[in-house]
């Protein structure tokens, strides 16, 4: 077993937590305000980056304390990635939808923000969420920056420019799906989360295109709200809020999921989770607690169990790596 970093929004006193799974301790490691999404450097040791959601800055932590803190060139950061074989740090805002880039240094700390170029508008999705641009996560994809753009339903894709990275065009999904996770598969397709369909859709990054679409669960929840993913093999795992539940698929040579099961986390609102051994960890962010999920087969998910309570936790880092 190992530990995991656990992000959360924080009140008062909180910050960047370090589980250990087996005992359920959490203390704070690293105080700091709403840490909501985490990313560990693997080309410095011991150094995080950790967003603070409500503070519209990206931090960097080491040895238990804020060593760099930048302001974003967006609002509400809830996402991380290092791209560009590590000498870029991207931020994703859903506040407002703008993209913040920041140069990593030779020490891996974070330098002022420049922002993406903003892509041409487009319509708001249908849901009453959907009420503007939010970008939610990023990921590099042979050599592209691909966005998910929960507001407008596009995945946006940004590529090499003489400076930094230009617009290279959008992949329009179904309306009111609201694309928040991205998952590059080995093949080089791309998975999409949507937010408000709890649907998996195989993106076909070279050919630009959506090539399937389905449902995460054979028995759907009207009003979930999915979040997170995690694939090991062809064993997929993905997040249902509402329902809070785990869903768990198969992925097949073709790349389409295929569902096979479905168990409730034993809390409330799970916003992520992570692999640990032969279980899932799931954080509940409205329950304020963490718990486990026995994998007893490929296609299949055992009882819940307590593992630690913490406040309004929404991310696990397994230590020692990035997930």
């Amino acid at each position: 077993m190992t530990g995991f970093w656990v992000g959360g929004y924080t009140t008062g006193d909180g910050g960047v937590r370090r589980l250990d799974p087996d005992t359920g301790s959490a203390p704070v490691a690293v105080p700091t305000a709403d840490p909501s999404f985490l990313l560990a450097s693997p080309a410095h040791d011991g150094l995080l980056y950790a967003v603070d959601e409500g503070g519209d800055a990206v931090v960097a932590l080491r040895g238990g304390a804020v060593v760099a803190r930048v302001a974003t060139a967006g609002s509400a950061p809830c996402h991380l990635a290092l791209v560009d074989e590590g000498r870029l740090l991207v931020a994703s805002c859903y506040g407002d939808g703008v993209v913040s880039t920041h140069a990593v240094g030779p020490d891996g700390l974070p330098a002022p923000a420049v922002p993406l170029p903003a892509p041409p508008p487009a319509p708001n999705g249908p849901h009453p969420a959907q009420d503007g641009p939010h970008a939610h996560c990023c990921h590099e994809v042979d050599g592209l920056l691909l966005i998910a753009d929960l507001g407008t339903d596009r995945v946006l894709l940004y590529g090499r420019a003489e400076e930094g990275y230009g617009f290279d065009g959008a992949v329009a999904l179904p309306a009111g799906c609201g694309p928040r996770d991205l998952l590059p598969l080995p093949s080089g397709a791309v998975l999409v989360l949507g937010e408000h369909d709890s649907r998996l859709h195989v993106l076909d990054v070279a050919g630009r295109r959506i090539r399937a679409s389905v449902p995460s669960t054979d028995d759907p929840t009207r009003g979930d709200q999915a979040a997170g993913m995690t694939l090991a093999a062809s064993r997929l795992t993905v997040g249902l809020r509402g329902s809070d539940r785990i869903a768990l698929l198969r992925v097949g040579e073709d790349d389409v999921p295929v569902p096979v099961d479905s168990a409730l986390t034993g809390g409330t609102w799970p916003r992520h989770h992570a692999i640990d051994g032969d279980r899932l960890l799931v954080a509940n962010e409205r329950s304020g607690t963490i718990t486990a999920l026995p994998f007893r087969s490929d296609d299949s998910l055992g009882t819940p169990g307590p593992v630690a309570t913490v406040p309004a936790p929404t991310f696990l880092l397994a230590a020692g790596g990035a997930r």
